[in-house]
């Protein structure tokens, strides 16, 4: 095997080192593993055609979608206590200020 100098900072050393105590597991075992994990990882990525995401991160749910959601989880009895006029004098029920009147 051919030795090559890798320059590390600190914190990497740190990281190294502290997960070699802790596993017992000679530093350069411990870069082969990473190692091949993240080549396992792109191999996967690239046959499910995922290239520049990580599988396990999802594009984030449009604000609207969510507020749906957590409506669905509402129950019906609350609803009903909702005022009518929430809209038009959503002021008045968030500030205290004096109702509209139509």
């Amino acid at each position: 095997m051919e030795a090559n100098r890798i320059e590390l900072t600190l914190e990497q050393k740190g990281v190294l080192t502290s997960l070699s105590q802790e596993t017992g597991e000679p530093v350069s075992v411990l870069i082969d593993k990473a190692l091949e994990e993240l080549q396992e990882r792109l191999r996967t990525r690239r046959e499910n055609g995922k290239q520049g995401r990580n599988q396990k991160e999802e594009a984030p749910k449009p604000i609207w979608e969510e507020i749906i959601e957590a409506s669905r989880r509402i129950p019906d009895e609350e609803l009903e206590n909702l005022p009518t006029d929430l809209a038009a004098n959503v002021d008045h029920y968030v500030y205290g200020l004096p109702k509209r009147t139509s």
